[in-house]
């Protein structure tokens, strides 16, 4: 796919090196020793965006971009001026759909519309293999009145709903921290403005994971597994 953008950027006037993004870390969360493993240090992953901006598992932006800059091509727009890189950028868009089309057999025409192929594809999944899941139905309701049991609202008993309770929990209050300096609805926070907040998820993460002990033991394997075949078929559409 790089090779074929590097060869349609070149026929339309602009330089461009082919090159594979290197891959973002992701946190291993396919078992259950696994979850809480991640959760003792990150919580659902919400605050520990703010508190670990460099670490590639906290999905920080700052983590994000340090990948991005890796990119020698990132050098090469930084010498064109606005209305060049305008161009310049709507052509490597062309391209890239270009290449996604020859390569994956996907016709897509901005990444919205990668992202929400992605996303459909995941939800379907989900659909059929977790909130379709009798044993996973079952399961969720034990955990659920755990939950409650603790004080904890669960709007929902469907086993995805249950599962991003606590995660879904935590970015509303961070959203209600926001807007940033740029008008963002994610906050401005530093490492040691976030560390209460992360700290009371991870307490809230952890709580969770023991009520749900056993739906996550057959949750985990099964999301894990959905996540990695919707990446592998959607993901060199989003440069991943």
């Amino acid at each position: 796919m790089e090779q074929i953008k590097a060869d349609c950027m070149k026929q339309s006037g602009f330089r461009y090196l082919a090159f594979v993004q290197p891959q973002r870390p992701e946190p291993d969360l396919s078992t259950y020793e696994a979850m809480k493993t991640y959760r003792n240090k990150y919580g659902f992953g919400v605050f520990a965006q703010f508190a670990y901006p460099m670490d590639p598992l906290s999905g920080s932006i700052e983590s994000a971009q340090a990948l991005h800059d890796k990119d020698p091509n990132v050098a090469v727009t930084r010498k064109l001026s606005g209305a060049q890189l305008d161009s310049y950028n709507e052509k490597l868009d062309n391209c890239g759909w270009k290449a996604a089309k020859e390569v994956l057999g996907k016709e897509v025409s901005t990444r919205m519309d990668a992202v929400g192929l992605l996303q459909e594809a995941r939800g379907e999944l989900e659909a059929a293999e977790i909130d379709g899941d009798s044993e996973l139905v079952d399961r969720a309701s034990g955990f659920a009145d755990c939950l409650v049991g603790k004080g904890r609202r669960v709007p929902s008993t469907t086993p995805m709903a249950l599962a991003k309770r606590g995660e879904t929990a935590f970015m509303d209050q961070a959203e209600e921290l926001g807007p940033d300096k740029l008008g963002n609805a994610w906050p401005d926070l530093t490492p040691a403005q976030a560390r209460p907040y992360l700290d009371r998820e991870i307490k809230a993460a952890l709580e969770d994971l023991e009520c749900g002990k056993e739906f996550y033991t057959r949750f985990a394997p099964k999301h894990a597994s959905i996540n990695a075949r919707v990446w592998a078929e959607y993901g060199p559409l989003l440069g991943r």
